[in-house]
């Protein structure tokens, strides 16, 4: 089943010079094939993002996905990679640029490092990437400390709203931790909080949304899916995408073979 967590590259603005440049961070974003990333490298369910709130996560009381009205924001395109890039280069007058890429160390996270890696190097041509692979307390700690330029991070919503994941982006919030600060991203953020016509508020939320990813704050890679095998006697499991993620108190024993 799909699961409400996002999988994205967190772009540090703070230090390395050539971050702040978004015609270099929307060629990044565009750089890898998600395609090739969840049903080669993952090959789990889960499935390509292209957004910074996921799908199948909220609805309104007309049974409307938050998702539907943006839809994809960003896709893989080498092409316009390209194109961003060479401007990019251009504006900083460069040819070359060296990047770290902070990563997990478990053997799913290095396959998916090495293959992003792969990726970006690729279509991004003289773009050297360094994969640093560090235990989860390590990549915290680095995180907290703007000590990265790349990093793979992933996100699960704390309540069963979309502002769960986009008050992340605020200037200096607590999760943003990577440089990123716009106004009109903050206001829609604020507006949003004091709001109280829900049809208003999403629509503050999408238009939020919208800037993010037209700034390429993040580089969004995949929305994850958990594989589970149940036994056919097995009826009334129920998953939740907060909170506790089962609950069992309607399971039933069946005859079923």
């Amino acid at each position: 089943y799909l699961e409400p967590v996002l999988w994205y590259l967190k772009i540090n603005q703070t230090k390395t010079p050539a971050l702040k440049n978004v015609n270099i961070r929307k060629a990044i974003s565009m750089s890898f094939n998600k395609e090739d990333l969840t049903s080669s490298v993952l090959a789990n369910g889960s499935i390509p993002a292209n957004y910074a709130v996921p799908k199948d996560f909220v609805k309104d009381e007309n049974g409307k996905d938050f998702r539907d009205a943006n839809g994809d924001l960003t896709e893989y395109n080498p092409e316009k990679a390209k194109e961003y890039w060479a401007k990019g280069l251009e504006e900083l007058g460069v040819k070359t640029i060296e990047i770290g890429y902070l990563g997990g160390d478990t053997e799913t996270g290095k396959k998916m490092d090495e293959y992003m890696i792969d990726q970006m190097q690729t279509n991004l041509e003289g773009l050297t990437v360094k994969l640093e692979s560090v235990p989860f307390a390590v990549r915290l700690d680095k995180d907290t400390k703007q000590d990265y330029d790349l990093q793979s991070a992933g996100w699960g919503p704390d309540y069963l709203d979309p502002i769960s994941f986009s008050d992340l982006w605020v200037t200096d919030g607590p999760n943003n931790h990577m440089g990123y600060s716009n106004p009109a991203y903050d206001k829609a953020i604020e507006d949003a909080n004091n709001e109280t016509d829900q049809a208003k508020r999403w629509e503050l939320l999408q238009e939020a949304e919208k800037i993010l990813m037209e700034d390429a704050a993040i580089a969004p890679t995949y929305q994850r899916a958990t594989s589970m095998l149940v036994a056919p006697k097995v009826e009334g499991i129920v998953n939740h995408n907060v909170g506790p993620e089962f609950s069992y108190q309607w399971v039933k024993i069946t005859d079923a073979e």
